[in-house]
């Protein structure tokens, strides 16, 4: 199950001889905090830094710089204890926080190096991994978010986002940490819970078996948490019962458990009735056997989901009912949206009918349906329909239409579940 809250930067933050030097840093970091700064490893590390070194502009040799000492500060105990804040060191926290939030990386840390007396060791190793990871290197930002959570373990939040982070740079580490969580998941967080088994799941092996095996594992864990945070539901996070709420209802999913996976996918609307991932799972759940999805469709696609499935299933709606303007509009939507080329195959499928219906040229019907051919070979309904498109124009009398072959709710969908369970499975 892929995680949600991946973050991109907007531009580079350097070449990539600066990516390579930056790594290579963290990688040099990592040895000397274990002790094993004069190794033969941290020799061959030194020696594969010479050249991205080189390679920096002025600009970028003193970010290296920069970055070399603050990964160094946070190896060492402070100098002394953080000096009382003042207003004038919370001007220019404020201030790197602006910078931050306006992608001024170099700015930000250096304002957080400049005053770094002030602040919490906890909360300046923080706020430096949220630089740098929005920065797109969550290898270093990894780096402080562990120091975080290590001077302060009883902050859950730092200890979920250090999990994250590093299962962005190195999954396998990620998942060792996540694992130990699991392991007496009573004794942490449930926020620390939550991400820990998203990992474990991710880093799986994508056999069946396996997968199989880890949802029988987890739900147990998943449905304690999920308890434990409905009774104390004030001091935690309502994002957290969700995130714990979409990974539980997918394993039962997965298992074949449909009415258990709704009666969860239920519990989380309750915390957080506009939640679109949560309203599009039980929706499909729900197609063709309750008036519920239609309406969990219609909300999540007015919630602006960027996922194909709301828009797919309420296409399919439209189409069946009759409602060809809106089916259109729908299958105009979902295109724009990601999914699977097989599901989009189906929307230019169902584009091409709704257009022909509405009266559109022959040449838009012809292209949406060939469109939905590239998208699928396999796609044969669609080839059939095409087919009986070009048949009725060649028939007498205007008013004619080609006989069109659907596939019923239930196909539509056993397909939405198979295609999703492969996109959050993979």
């Amino acid at each position: 199950m892929k995680s949600r809250d991946m973050i991109a930067p907007s531009s580079p933050y350097g070449s990539p001889s600066f990516m390579l030097a930056a790594k290579g840093l963290v990688a040099l970091h990592r040895l000397i905090k274990d002790g094993k700064d004069d190794s033969p490893e941290a020799e061959s590390i030194r020696d594969a830094l010479d050249a991205p070194l080189n390679a920096l502009n002025a600009a970028e040799k003193e970010r290296a710089q920069w970055l070399s000492e603050d990964l160094y500060s946070v190896s060492e105990p402070p100098a002394g204890p953080t000096k009382e804040m003042n207003p004038q060191a919370q001007r220019y926290l404020n201030e790197a926080i602006e910078a931050r939030q306006r992608r001024e990386w170099d700015l930000a840390l250096a304002l957080l190096r400049r005053w770094r007396e002030y602040i919490s060791p906890a909360l300046l190793s923080y706020l430096r991994g949220l630089v740098w990871r929005e920065a797109g290197f969550p290898e270093v930002a990894a780096e402080f978010y562990g120091h975080a959570a290590q001077c302060e373990p009883e902050n859950a939040n730092y200890r979920a986002i250090y999990l994250r982070v590093l299962a962005e740079s190195n999954l396998s580490a990620a998942a060792r940490l996540a694992a130990e969580v699991l392991a007496d998941d009573e004794k942490h967080a449930p926020s620390v819970v939550a991400q820990a088994a998203a990992i474990c799941y991710e880093a799986k092996a994508a056999s069946d078996a396996e997968s199989t095996q880890l949802c029988r594992k987890l739900i147990p864990i998943l449905e304690r948490n999920m308890t434990r945070i409905e009774n104390d539901s004030s001091e935690i996070p309502s994002s957290v019962h969700t995130m714990t709420a979409e990974l539980l209802g997918f394993c039962h999913e997965f298992l074949g458990n449909s009415g258990a996976a709704i009666d969860v996918y239920s519990r989380g609307l309750q915390v957080n009735p506009d939640n679109a991932n949560l309203l599009i799972s039980r929706a499909i759940l729900l197609y063709g056997a309750s008036p519920r999805a239609i309406t969990d469709l219609e909300r999540a696609a007015n919630l602006d989901s960027p996922i194909v499935w709301p828009y797919l299933f309420l296409a399919h709606h439209y189409l069946i009912t009759n409602r060809f303007d809106q089916c259109r509009l729908m299958c105009e939507m979902g295109l724009k949206m990601r999914g699977s080329d097989a599901a989009k195959s189906r929307l230019e499928e169902w584009r091409a009918i709704a257009q022909a219906q509405l009266g559109f040229s022959a040449e838009a019907v012809r292209a949406a349906f060939e469109a939905a051919i590239r998208l699928n070979a396999s796609n044969e309904q669609a080839r059939r329909n095409l087919a009986a498109f070009e048949a009725s124009l060649k028939a007498p009398g205007a008013a004619h239409r080609a006989t069109w072959q659907h596939k019923p709710e239930a196909a539509i969908r056993q397909f939405g579940l198979a295609e999703r369970r492969y996109s959050m499975a993979s």
